[in-house]
C-alpha cells in the first residue's frame, strides 16, 4: 500500500512509493530499496514522502529526493529545507531533563538521554556521558551534564561545542528559584524533597538523606536536613546543623567540615546534647554570611569563645537560655552589628545573656545583647549598644555613643542595671519601659557619680554614671512604650532635678 502523502520515517520504519517500491533504512544508515542497498547514500536518518518524492535525511540535516529506484538523487548537494512538515518539533527555549527526555529539532531528529547519553535517531552518541538535561534554542540542541556544564550542536553530526563545555544556560531560566529560597527533607521516606533551580538551570533536591543534583544523588553528602540558594550558592544542612555550600554542581562544597552558621539568617547554631549544664567551647567568633535570627536547642549553659571579630559584617548567635562567654578582648568596627539571640516574645526580642571578661571595643557598630556580666571592659565609639540588664561590674565606657537599657516588652531594667558608665558630653542614656516624674544627681567630691530617677516617691532606676557635669532626664511615651532619655544638654522636657552632694 502507498505511503500516505508528507509521510515521515526514520530507521525501522518503510516508505511505499506509487509503484510499491518499499525503501528503508539499514542498520548502518543507508538506503534500501526493496531490500537492496543504495550505496549512494550514508548517515540516513530519516525518509520522507511527497508529491511521488522519496526524500532521505542525512545527519547534516541536508535532504534529496528521487521519484524512482533508478533516479538520481537530487540536487547534488542537497537541501536544508524540509520537503514534508516535520510534526513534534521542540519550541524554541525549550529545556527537557531527566532520564527520557526528548528534543525534536526542525529537521525531525530525535534527541532523547538514554542511561546518561544522548541517542540521536535511536543512536547512542558515545562522546556523551553523565547527560541530565536537554534543551533547544536556536535551532541548536543542547545538553547538560551532571556538573551544570553544557555543550551545543546544530545537527547529529556536528561537533559538540564549546569544547570545555560552558557553565552559562544557554536559554532563559524563568524558573530560577529566588535568592533565599529553602526546601527540607520530605516528611514521606523514599520521596524526593522540594527543588530549588540555580541560575544554571541545574535542580537540587533531597533524596534519601543526599542531595540530589538533576535527580542524581550526590555519594559525597549524608543525612542532609535542609537546602537553600543563597547569593547564587546552593547551601546543604545536615543533621548535625552544619553547612556546606558551592556555586555549581562541578565545584566541591566548602568549607570543608562545614560551618555551624546558617547562609539563611546568620545565626550561629551551637549545640551540646549533654544537658542543661554543658559547655561548648568555641574558636574565635569572625563574620557571619548574613544577619538576622535563628533558633538554638536549649541544652547548652555556656558557649565560650577567646574573641569575637567582625569588621563591616553581622554576628547572630543563638544562644537561647546560654551565656556566650567571651575570655579574652574583642573589636567591633566599621558597621559591624554582634546580636545574641535569646528567643522572641513579639512584639519585643529577648536578647541572649553576654559575659564579657576582656576589653570589647564596640567602633561605629553596634551591639544587641540581653544580661551583661563579667569582669571587662565595653568602650564604644560612635555606636549603639543595646543592654537589657547589667549585674555585674563589667564597666561601660561611651564616646559619642547611645546606650539602651531595659527588657522586652518594656520591662524596666533602671533598677538591675548596676554596670558602671562613664560618657562624654556627645554620649546619651535610653532607659526603656520606664516612667519618671523627677531625677535626682548624686555628687562625689563635686562630680556626678550617680543618677536616680523617681515616679512620684517610688525609686525606678539607680545608675552609676560619670564622666560629664550632669546629664538630664526627659520623659518620653506611655504606659510600656514609656522611656527616659538622660542627655548631657538641656530639654524642653526636663525632669525636676535636684543634685545631692557629699
Amino acid at each position: 500500500m502507498q505511503s500516505l502523502e508528507n509521510a515521515l520515517v526514520g530507521r525501522g520504519g518503510a516508505i511505499t512509493d506509487a509503484g510499491g517500491h518499499v525503501w528503508s533504512i539499514d542498520a548502518q544508515g543507508r538506503v534500501t530499496v526493496d531490500g537492496v542497498v543504495d550505496t549512494s547514500t550514508a548517515n540516513v536518518t530519516h525518509l520522507a514522502y511527497a508529491q511521488g518524492v522519496v526524500w532521505q535525511e542525512n545527519t547534516q540535516n541536508l535532504w534529496w529526493g528521487k521519484t524512482s529506484p533508478t533516479a538520481a538523487w537530487s540536487p547534488s548537494y542537497g537541501t536544508a529545507t524540509p520537503p514534508v512538515p516535520i510534526p513534534g518539533v521542540s519550541a524554541n527555549d525549550i529545556m527537557a531533563r531527566g532520564e527520557g527526555a526528548i528534543i525534536t529539532d526542525a529537521s525531525g531528529n530525535d534527541w532523547v538521554i538514554a542511561s546518561g547519553h544522548v541517542v540521536v535517531n535511536g543512536a547512542v552518541d558515545t562522546t556523551t556521558a553523565n547527560v541530565v538535561a536537554l534543551a533547544y534554542v536556536d535551532g541548536q540542541v543542547w545538553q547538560q551534564n551532571q556538573d551544570g556544564l553544557w555543550w551545543a550542536k546544530s545537527s547529529p553530526a556536528a561537533a559538540w561545542g564549546p569544547p570545555a563545555g560552558t557553565a552559562t544556560t544557554p536559554y532563559p531560566v524563568e524558573t530560577m528559584s529566588p535568592d533565599r529560597s529553602v526546601t527540607g527533607a520530605s516528611a514521606v521516606p523514599g520521596l524526593p524533597s522540594g527543588t530549588l533551580i540555580d541560575a544554571h538551570g541545574a535542580s537540587w533536591s533531597i533524596a534519601g538523606g543526599q542531595v540530589a543534583v538533576n535527580g542524581v544523588a550526590d555519594p559525597t553528602t549524608a543525612r542532609v536536613t535542609e537546602i537553600a540558594y543563597v547569593n547564587g550558592r546552593i547551601w546543604q544542612e545536615n543533621a548535625d546543623h552544619l553547612w556546606w555550600s558551592k556555586a555549581a554542581p562541578g565545584d566541591a562544597w566548602s568549607p570543608g567540615t562545614g560551618t555551624s552558621t546558617n547562609p539563611l539568617t546568620g545565626a550561629l547554631w551551637v549545640f551540646d546534647a549533654a544537658g542543661s549544664q554543658a559547655t561548648v567551647e568555641l574558636g574565635p567568633l569572625t563574620r557571619s554570611i548574613d544577619g538576622g535570627s535563628g533558633l538554638a536547642p536549649q541544652s547548652t549553659a555556656r558557649i565560650v569563645t577567646p574573641t569575637i571579630e567582625a569588621s563591616g559584617s553581622r554576628i547572630s548567635v543563638s544562644t537561647q537560655t546560654g551565656t556566650v562567654v567571651v575570655t579574652g578582648d574583642s573589636h567591633l568596627t566599621d558597621g559591624a552589628t554582634l546580636t545574641l539571640i535569646g528567643a522572641y516574645r513579639a512584639p519585643a526580642p529577648v536578647y541572649g545573656p553576654l559575659e564579657n571578661d576582656g576589653r570589647m571595643t564596640v567602633d561605629g557598630s553596634a551591639l544587641q545583647v540581653g544580661a551583661l556580666s563579667g569582669s571587662g571592659i565595653m568602650a564604644a565609639t560612635g555606636s549603639s549598644l543595646t543592654i537589657q540588664s547589667a549585674a555585674t561590674s563589667d564597666t561601660i565606657q561611651l564616646h559619642a555613643s547611645h546606650l539602651a537599657i531595659g527588657g522586652p516588652l518594656g520591662q524596666p531594667a533602671g533598677m538591675t542595671f548596676l554596670s558602671p558608665i562613664t560618657l562624654d558630653a556627645k554620649s546619651d542614656i535610653t532607659v526603656l519601659g520606664l516612667h519618671a516624674t523627677s531625677e535626682v544627681i548624686r555628687e562625689v567630691a563635686g562630680h556626678m557619680a550617680e543618677v536616680l530617677l523617681y515616679d512620684g516617691t517610688t525609686e525606678v532606676a539607680d545608675l552609676t554614671a560619670s564622666g560629664v557635669a550632669a546629664l538630664y532626664a526627659s520623659q518620653a511615651g506611655t504606659g510600656a512604650g514609656a522611656y527616659v532619655t538622660l542627655a548631657t544638654t538641656h530639654g524642653s522636657h526636663d525632669l525636676p532635678l535636684t543634685v545631692h552632694t557629699s
